[in-house]
């Protein structure tokens, strides 16, 4: 048999081709950006409205009348920043950082605000409209409602406030302008309304039933709903005793009245005194217009430019991964046939036309 038998081939072994390295279809080649980094830097008025900024450091930056409506700031560190005037219209705020922050006037109507961070921020007549809020952010909140209250009544606007979301009996609304108030769906329960100008505000007899504990009679009505005097402001002074009667101060005016008179020395020594304690520096450097602007612009270009690379990127991996779809092969058209004008006129027939 094995005489007979051809003998096996000897197995041939090849060498496996090595993956080739898929050269991107881009000219740049991507940086990997691990965070955006705009601390402390100008972006006045910039448009980055439904860009994603998650994670971005924009902490003691200036923001002053930017738009970042229906952006994703998620987790983004807001802390200590002008953020007056902002847009911030249904943007995603998911354990933003805004401790400290300077949100007057900003508009956060419709915003997501789960585990958002409101220590010591500013929030005179910032818009909290149709927010979607968790039960952590709302303690924030009702505890600064309340301290603006207290000791800021004028800088606290409830008509920009979802009032349905905050307990009411804890804050004390006595010299709150609560004009143009819409109390809607408000739970009026233990709140004291009697010393409250409710004469523009939207509230129903059933709510001011719920904070008397009882039904009120037309005349008691009527006399809640009637407009409130305005309070007058505490009045304060300051002691210038030193400072008139020159007790130790460095300047200071002489007693005339127990004096026997006053001489053109006396006069001219207590202006002079008076001068160099009070005396400032009037030198002041003014910068022209154009070179504030310029870091304002920069810094936006730069943020924009950032943006870019980071959808650049998410490109680039679509593009490896082979996720991004191929472009369809549109059908060539029919050539068509070049008649000659000439031969058109003369009725040639001659090239089967």
């Amino acid at each position: 048999w094995n005489a007979v038998a051809k003998p096996e081939p000897e197995p041939v072994f090849k060498p496996v081709a090595r993956e080739e390295k898929i050269e991107s279809p881009l000219p740049w080649e991507p940086k990997k950006i691990d965070s955006i980094n705009f601390h402390g830097k100008n972006l006045c008025n910039g448009n980055f409205a439904g860009e994603n900024l998650e994670n971005a450091d924009f902490s003691s930056a200036d923001l002053r009348g930017i738009n970042l409506a229906g952006a994703n700031l998620r987790g983004v560190d807001f802390s200590g920043a002008d953020l007056t005037g902002a847009n911030l219209e249904g943007a995603d705020l998911t354990g933003a950082n805004l401790s400290s922050a300077k949100l007057e006037k900003a508009n956060l109507k419709k915003c997501r605000l789960h585990e958002v961070t409101l220590d010591e921020a500013d929030l005179t007549d910032a818009v909290f409209l149709e927010i979607d809020i968790d039960n952590l952010t709302l303690e924030d909140i009702q505890d600064l409602v309340e301290y603006l209250a207290t000791y800021y009544p004028h800088k606290l606007n409830l008509a920009k406030f979802d009032l349905t979301m905050l307990d009411l009996r804890k804050i004390d609304l006595s010299n709150v302008n609560l004009r143009g108030v819409d109390f809607t769906g408000v739970d009026f329960t233990g709140v004291n309304i009697l010393e409250l100008d409710l004469s523009e505000c939207i509230i129903t007899p059933q709510q001011i039933a719920q904070a008397l504990g009882r039904t009120p009679s037309p005349e008691e009505l009527k006399k809640i709903m009637a407009p409130k005097p305005k309070k007058k402001s505490k009045s304060f002074f300051i002691d210038m005793t030193d400072f008139f009667f020159d007790n130790g101060v460095p300047a200071g005016v002489w007693d005339t009245l127990r004096g026997k008179g006053t001489t053109f020395d006396q006069i001219f020594s207590a202006v002079k005194r008076f001068t160099n304690a009070f005396k400032k520096d009037e030198k002041v450097t003014v910068k022209p217009k154009e070179k504030e602007q310029e870091p304002q612009e920069s810094s936006n270009d730069e943020l924009r430019r950032v943006i870019e690379e980071h959808k650049k990127n998410a490109l680039e991996e679509k593009l490896k991964t082979g996720n991004t779809p191929q472009p369809i092969a549109q059908p060539e058209k029919p050539k068509t046939a070049h008649i000659d004008p000439m031969l058109l006129r003369r009725g040639d027939n001659s090239r089967g036309i």
